[in-house]
């Protein structure tokens, strides 16, 4: 596997303190949202801070390893989700307290994405569409889970 990377990526890979490590100029997103995740509440967030766009951007699709089903992947995979489920909260949370509830309604579908059954997410996401005035949006999405908790659990 080393031998392809530094075949097929030339540069990707470099000797360091470690025996393998990667180039210097090479993001890896993980630490990337990593970072942006634990500054989320650290710093104010101003009306139309782009900086809270580009991290839901960044968080919505930011799966890790999709396809790969080994054991350490799967507990690494399930350990991302809860970070981008928690940052994506927080910030549906920030764009409604800052009357952004398009950008809100957003950042808490993008949460249900990923954990359809989560209360707070949905509870974020209604609480956008009654901030928008959209009240038959917010019965419609109230209704399907409380349709899929009937389904899932018989409550």
């Amino acid at each position: 596997s080393i031998w392809m990377v530094s075949h097929q990526l030339p540069g990707l890979l470099v000797e360091g303190r470690d025996p393998l490590g990667l180039s210097a100029g090479v993001t890896v997103v993980v630490h990337a949202v990593r970072r942006q995740a634990a500054g989320l509440d650290r710093r104010p967030g101003g009306r139309g801070d782009g900086r809270n766009m580009e991290m839901l951007e960044g968080l919505r699709n930011a799966e890790l390893l999709p396809g790969w089903y080994e054991d350490w992947v799967t507990v690494e995979q399930e350990r991302w989700n809860q970070l981008r489920l928690t940052a994506l909260e927080r910030l549906a949370g920030r764009f409604l307290e800052q009357g952004e509830t398009g950008q809100a309604v957003e950042a808490a579908a993008s949460a249900i994405a990923i954990e359809p059954l989560r209360e707070s997410a949905q509870r974020l996401l209604l609480e956008a569409h009654l901030a928008e005035g959209n009240y038959a949006q917010a019965l419609r999405n109230y209704e399907a889970f409380s349709s899929r908790l009937w389904d899932e659990f018989g409550v």
